[in-house]
């Protein structure tokens, strides 16, 4: 994602708050609704708006009649103050290994967004998964929505809330490991999530924005990257209002009360993480921007032109946006097909990119790129972000990093490649640019102290930092320069193809670059992943009897490393012009001679922007 607009909410957008709590009292289960109105009242509504969604129990349904009237927060107060809490202590936030064993495979979310401006919708998740031997309960992140009803295969059973988990069972536990399904009738006015707003023209607009662990907030889930799962998404929508979601469209059909229920699938064999699981439904203006990956997209359906298979490309526009959007995302396309060729085969069924209300520059959806809507409105997208975004498709989404600590495999490979797909079609200088724009910022981080893995960090939200973006990017651009270019991106498809639709952590970054090279690593993770900061140099140079002598010195704190690197250095003057040379720097201080440069009136380090460092040049 870019966080350019991380915590930039639209000032005009506001949300409903229901706060609700589930009690237990004895077996039975009473719905506490604060505002106003009975439990009984609130259980009712709920079973209204949930039995007209579901195929072939509709008949004779009626709108629910409007609730209390509840007070209406500003959405960035709501979002802030959700975003920035942890629902529980602990960077993993309750790891699936944590979850009492059930292992989720598949959701099947139903959702009625048919009263969009009542800030309220009402769903029916289905979660098909594995449910460990000897495991009597199962226990799922969500946040806040009132839940009507859990069933366990077919068979109604109890549950708990308790902080941010939903607590199904206890009941019967397998003997052995098992498929299980559990069903779970809920709704409510979601605290965050899932933002319902409006757009440019007052209609009513509704968009998920769950990262790194906000889909709690609207779907029970096992939100954490660790566990991948398809999905499917049957959406009730307003007359007039289109809907986007992960995956390809299955089907549009008429609500049984007005409306349409769109379906949109994910591949089955291409599982996505919880916080790229999105809808959004509005007033769209689409615009076609033609295939890509063409004989490189599998996962795309239907034969294109010769037999191929390709993935659809377009844009999602709000009201008066669409042109523009198609005019600013008409590379889009040949992104697609660079990363293709480079990396591996695009993972997905289609790309969509959506102007959303996201408090992100760009959100990589899996198949569905979410984008804030101010740089459409402002007319200032950026091709960066949208090349940053694509490349989250095969780093970040189609291989996940396994710990929220590893996000540097995500932000920092979308970091890099971003640029790269400009060195390929805008040339060598314009890269370069772009990555010396990229090491400024990584050298005046306010966390170049700290190591890119930083275990003791435990706020999710100050991980968009600049470790894991440019300094990450930073470290696939040096490895590169290290083994070379072919060595570099032959590990770069060795790594995505072995954790297609899977997770990774940086240890199998580096043995896939290892296994590349032939070379042993582990030192150059060390300095450049484990290890806090970067070289900081003093070199001072002038002419010994015929040659230019370049006296080199480390200085940067002793609590960093003291760095292993190549050094590059271009001198101009006295015969010279052009001349370059260099040295390995191991210790804190080195000499590199020059041979027959002494008359030499300049020296210029890094010529060729390849490596994170920064110099201060004196001449004696």
């Amino acid at each position: 994602m870019m966080t350019g607009l991380r915590f930039a909410m639209e000032s005009d957008r506001r949300r409903v708050f229901a706060r609700r709590s589930m009690r237990r009292h004895g077996g039975a289960r009473e719905v506490a609704s604060q505002g106003g109105g009975s439990a009984a009242g609130s259980m009712f509504r709920l079973s209204a708006f949930v039995v007209c969604l579901l195929p072939g129990l509709s008949t004779g349904c009626r709108p629910a009649p409007e609730g209390p009237r509840l007070p209406r927060i500003p959405a960035e107060q709501a979002t802030l103050e959700a975003g920035a809490v942890a629902p529980e202590p602990g960077i993993e936030l309750r790891r699936p290994a944590d979850r009492a064993g059930f292992d989720v495979a598949h959701y099947r979310l139903e959702l009625d967004l048919s009263r969009p401006a009542s800030g309220e919708f009402a769903a029916v998740a289905t979660l098909r998964g594995e449910l460990a031997a000897g495991v009597d309960r199962v226990d799922l992140d969500f946040i806040g929505l009132e839940v009507a009803s859990v069933t366990m295969d077919g068979r109604a059973t109890d549950f708990g809330r308790g902080g941010s988990v939903l607590t199904v069972g206890p009941f019967e536990p397998p003997s052995a490991a098992a498929e299980r399904e559990v069903r779970i009738e809920y709704g409510g006015a979601p605290q965050n999530g899932l933002f319902f707003g409006e757009d440019r023209n007052g209609e009513p607009a509704v968009f998920a924005d769950n990262w790194p662990n906000r889909a709690r907030w609207w779907f029970p889930s096992n939100d954490h990257p660790l566990d991948k799962a398809t999905a499917r998404f049957e959406v009730l929508a307003p007359e007039g209002f289109e809907v986007i979601a992960n995956g390809r469209l299955v089907e549009t059909r008429p609500g049984a009360e007005g409306g349409t229920v769109w379906t949109w699938e994910t591949d089955p064999g291409a599982p996505i993480p919880s916080y790229t699981m999105v809808v959004g439904m509005a007033r769209f203006e689409r615009r076609p921007l033609g295939e890509a990956g063409c004989g490189l997209a599998p996962a795309a359906p239907g034969p294109a032109g010769g037999g191929e298979t390709c993935a659809a490309v377009s844009v999602w526009a709000l009201a008066g946006d669409g042109d523009y959007g198609a005019e600013r995302f008409s590379r889009a396309p040949d992104m697609l097909d660079f990363y293709s060729e480079l990396i591996g085969p695009y993972p997905y069924e289609k790309l969509a990119h959506v102007e959303s209300s996201t408090r992100f520059g760009g959100m990589e959806n899996s198949s569905a790129i979410f984008y804030g809507r101010g740089a459409w409105e402002e007319r200032r997208m950026g091709e960066g972000v949208i090349a940053h975004e694509t490349a989250h498709q095969w780093f970040g989404d189609a291989v996940s990093p396994a710990s929220w600590h590893h996000l540097w495999i995500s932000e920092g490979f979308a970091s890099y490649f971003g640029p790269l797909y400009f060195e390929a079609r805008d040339g060598v200088d314009a890269f370069r640019v772009l990555m010396s724009a990229s090491r400024g910022v990584a050298v005046g981080s306010d966390v170049v102290g700290q190591a890119i893995v930083d275990s003791s960090s435990n706020q999710l939200f100050d991980l968009l930092n600049r470790n894991n973006y440019q300094k990450g990017a930073w470290v696939l651009h040096m490895l590169r320069h290290h083994v070379g270019d072919e060595a570099f991106f032959r590990g770069i498809r060795d790594y995505y193809a072995g954790h297609l639709h899977g997770v990774a952590l940086t240890r199998d970054v580096r043995a896939a670059f290892e296994r590349a090279s032939g070379r042993e690593l582990g030192w150059f993770f060390d300095q450049w992943v484990h290890g806090p900061g970067h070289p900081r140099l003093e070199v001072e140079w002038g002419p010994e009897a015929e040659d230019l002598v370049l006296s080199i010195r480390q200085v940067q704190p002793a609590e960093w490393p003291v760095f292993t690197l190549d050094l590059d250095f271009e001198v101009a003057g006295g015969g010279a012009d052009g001349r370059r040379a260099s040295v390995r720097v191991d210790a804190r201080e080195a000499t590199l001679r020059i041979p027959g440069a002494a008359g030499a009136d300049s020296v210029r380090f890094d010529p060729d922007v390849s490596v994170l460092a920064t110099a201060v040049l004196r001449q004696r």
